[in-house]
């Protein structure tokens, strides 16, 4: 092999791979990088513009005490009407107020005893008292069994 024509071959593909390089540069600066970036959020002359804040100082704010519940006056344990067990499977919630809205204030589990100590005028709700945790609320008469 003579040095010239290795010179020669040498020389036009080191031209070559530089000319690749130079192409692969160009496109990655002017096509790749560009679209890599986020583009600016465009304005239209619809959008809403940012309100001034106000100048006057916030009005200070009055907050009202809430009001505690009255303390009922509890039943004596001698003034049930009649003692019953829980007959529902998964047990009772005891409501404040004898409807099914009303908050819950307490409840008794299946078979437990409780003391009925008042019923609505339609006796479709009774005020019970849990024996064993002494909790007392509404419940529906249907969840209560008669002893």
């Amino acid at each position: 092999m003579r040095f010239p024509e290795t010179a020669k071959s040498t020389t036009s593909l080191a031209f070559s791979l530089g000319l690749i390089g130079a192409i692969v540069v160009t496109g990655w600066y002017y096509v790749i990088l560009p679209y890599r970036k986020t583009p600016q959020r465009p304005a239209f002359p619809n959008d809403l513009k940012a309100a001034p804040a106000p100048k006057s100082p916030i009005a200070e704010i009055k907050v009202q005490p809430i009001p505690q519940p009255t303390v009922k006056a509890k039943p004596k344990s001698n003034d049930a009407k009649y003692q019953g067990k829980v007959n529902a499977s998964i047990g009772l919630v005891f409501r404040a107020d004898p409807n099914q809205a009303a908050r819950n204030v307490g409840g008794a589990d299946f078979n437990t005893k409780v003391a009925v100590i008042k019923e609505t005028p339609d006796r479709e709700w009774v005020f019970v008292r849990n024996e064993s945790t002494k909790e007392e609320g509404w419940v529906r008469v249907g969840n209560i069994t008669k002893e």
